[in-house]
């Protein structure tokens, strides 16, 4: 296999240009550095059967791996999920608070070093904002699914998770209710670092 820095790179025909300031010999030197790099690091973790090799000037700037056996992949991958063990356990303490609190979201999952939340209903929402600090809406029924509403229930969320998180960032993103593609209206939370998510946990277990 080869690794590349995107999918699109990994398929693409020509080389990459070039950069201002950098000349074929020293892209040479450098991944050939990196491939150096990279072997010290595999054979350190006892995985001597893969191989880096500088791809040369067929695919400048390219490592290329050799073929490998299942247990050296399983035992690269225990590796992995140990180097980010900390981004591991933080997403196994949030399934647990939104289990503790009934709430109905998806489990967390860790994707580029980083927590994805993924989509919660509208009610869930409201639910989490007043978790985290936010004031109880008006007694009135209000319907969630509407625009204005809903609209209402990000901002209190934002604010309320700001606050919890000591000023953490989370992205939000409301979608209405779509009768044509017949579903209902929820909100996608977007992806958070391991220490915001850390402090979500503890104000999940804590209170705000």
């Amino acid at each position: 296999m080869t690794v590349t820095t995107t999918e699109s790179e990994a398929t693409a025909k020509s080389a990459e240009p070039v950069t201002p300031g950098e000349t074929r010999q020293s892209r040479r030197e450098q991944t050939g550095q990196a491939a150096i790099e990279l072997d010290r690091a595999l054979r350190a973790a006892g995985l001597n059967a893969l191989s880096p090799i500088p791809m040369g000037s067929e695919r400048p700037g390219y490592i290329e791996l050799n073929d490998i056996h299942a247990n050296t992949a399983l035992e690269l991958a225990r590796l992995i999920r140990k180097a980010m063990k900390s981004a591991f356990k933080t997403a196994e303490a949030l399934s647990s608070a939104f289990r503790a609190h009934g709430l109905d979201m998806p489990d967390p999952a860790v994707y580029g070093g980083k927590i994805h939340l993924g989509d919660i209903s509208l009610a869930t929402a409201d639910r989490l904002a007043c978790l985290l600090g936010a004031p109880p809406q008006r007694d009135s029924p209000l319907d969630l699914t509407e625009w204005p509403e809903g609209q209402q229930v990000l901002d209190r969320l934002s604010y309320a998770f700001k606050a919890a998180t000591r000023g953490g960032f989370l992205d939000l993103y409301f979608h209405p209710d779509c009768l044509r593609c017949n579903k209902e209206a929820e909100m996608t939370l977007g992806d958070l670092n391991v220490p915001t998510a850390h402090r979500f946990v503890t104000a999940l277990q804590f209170g705000a």
